[in-house]
């Protein structure tokens, strides 16, 4: 039996942008470990079912929604004596605590201290009481709580849920006519009205923060931050997912004083918080503070921390910045696992202090995607489709659950506005050549006004 018996609890239902993995890709034939997987039906790789380190394995249809996932982890634990629970998937991070707290086991966080690291409340209220700045907040029990909220607060004003993920039901108001429709329409919508009638405090508000976005992810080792990459948002993932706008990053060199100022901040975070008795990897978004009156180290306001991986696509950029490309053995993905399940750290090479990569990312539009090209003229900008470019595809609306991208832009650049200059020149050159058109417009008829002004374009431009 290996010394490291590890649970690996995971759903593949949402497609990524970036290529998938093998469980046993994560590891070294010198490892000392047993892999356990529960996953998605068809998620797991025909490498993984043969690999003799994979000791058992179940697949069910949606693990995010199946208690039965508690059952065979539990039945399992009894076989095995699992030493670590380990996932991935933020919808899954709550659950993976409280089975180890189920399964007595302490690597990890567990299910008193997970909250700091999941739920939005709980989060911000240990964060407020450690000194850290976080916007005006409260929990919503029913409409009257949000009615108090906004009079106190005034408008804007950002409703979400306490355990979402993403931007998956969050509302932006901004006037009475939205709280009006939001309350009539939308607010107790997320309850089964057949089951009970009453909101549980699973919805959140707090005042809508006006400064640039950040995000820092790392690597803390009892509490210490051992590997650090810090990011400024180029746009955000809510005006992506609600308004169609393009999403993306850029990399913080160390070279650039805003580099040091989220690592400090990062780690004043992390001193608060909880910690596991091992080793953190983390996802930190913050606002910029722009209050003048702010306290000297106040640079930051605290929009909420993950105790998980990036998005796929920013793991990608940490890639291209820190390990060797196309080499699962050196990757972010393996540093996680490997911090996660107590394994040896890999070592990272040396990052140049002025190197930035920058991404964009180009949201679908409602339609009938008929073209988009193979390949971007623009010199030192990688362009990568997401969509299908071999066949037509028709796409709706925004789907959490769904793949929502048409294509992907990277530049490695010197600075960080070179980097977004670039991937904007990408969007604009992509804008005027892919044909999309629309559901409720004959096929025929909308494709010569696309060929119309696409040609048109070409001639006069």
């Amino acid at each position: 039996m290996a010394s490291r018996r590890v649970l690996i609890l995971d759903d593949c239902q949402i497609q990524s942008i970036i290529h998938e993995h093998s469980w046993s890709d994560l590891i070294d034939d010198d490892d000392d470990i047993d892999l356990y997987i529960l996953t998605s039906t068809g998620a797991l790789s025909e490498k993984d079912k043969a690999c003799s380190r994979v000791r058992a394995y179940k697949e069910i249809d949606h693990p995010t929604t199946d208690g039965t996932l508690e059952l065979w982890s539990y039945e399992m634990h009894k076989k095995h004596s699992f030493t670590h629970v380990y996932t991935k998937n933020e919808d899954l991070i709550m659950r993976a605590a409280h089975v180890r707290s189920l399964l007595n086991i302490k690597t990890g966080l567990l299910a008193e201290t997970i909250g700091a690291y999941r739920e939005k409340v709980e989060m911000k209220r240990i964060a407020s009481e450690g000194g850290f700045p976080v916007p005006p907040f409260a929990r919503l029990y029913a409409p009257a709580d949000l009615i108090a909220f906004i009079e106190k607060q005034g408008y804007p004003v950002v409703v979400k849920p306490t355990l979402g993920c993403a931007t998956s039901g969050l509302s932006l108001i901004k006037s009475p006519e939205e709280l009006e429709t939001f309350l009539s329409k939308k607010l107790f919508t997320c309850i089964d009205t057949d089951q009970r009638m009453d909101l549980v405090g699973e919805f959140m508000v707090e005042g809508y923060m006006k400064g640039h976005m950040f995000h820092v992810d790392g690597v803390a080792k009892d509490g210490e931050i051992i590997y650090v990459w810090p990011f400024s948002y180029l746009h955000t993932c809510l005006g992506f997912s609600q308004e169609g706008t393009a999403y993306g990053n850029s990399s913080i060199p160390k070279s650039h004083p805003l580099y040091d100022r989220l690592c400090k901040t990062a780690q004043r975070l992390l001193n608060i918080l909880p910690s596991p008795i091992d080793g953190l990897v983390f996802h930190l978004e913050l606002y910029e503070n722009l209050d003048p009156n702010r306290r000297p180290d106040d640079d930051f306001i605290l929009c909420e921390i993950a105790a998980r991986a990036p998005g796929a696509s920013i793991t990608h950029l940490i890639d291209l910045l820190s390990f060797e490309e196309d080499n699962i053995q050196q990757s972010f993905a393996r540093l996680d696992f490997c911090v996660s399940v107590s394994l040896s750290i890999p070592k990272l090479k040396e990052q140049d202090e002025n190197k930035v990569v920058t991404d964009l990312i180009i949201p679908r539009k409602p339609g009938k995607l008929m073209y988009i090209p193979r390949e971007c003229p623009i010199h030192n900008l990688k362009y990568i489709p997401v969509a299908d470019i071999d066949k037509p595809t028709v796409y709706e609306k925004y789907d959490v659950n769904g793949l929502n991208s048409v294509c992907r832009f990277i530049a490695e650049t010197k600075s960080m506005e070179e980097g977004q200059a670039l991937v904007e020149k990408g969007l604009e050159w992509f804008d005027s050549v892919f044909i999309n058109t629309p559901l409720d417009e004959p096929c025929t008829v909308a494709l010569i006004k696309e060929l119309h002004r696409y040609f048109h374009r070409k001639i006069f431009n």
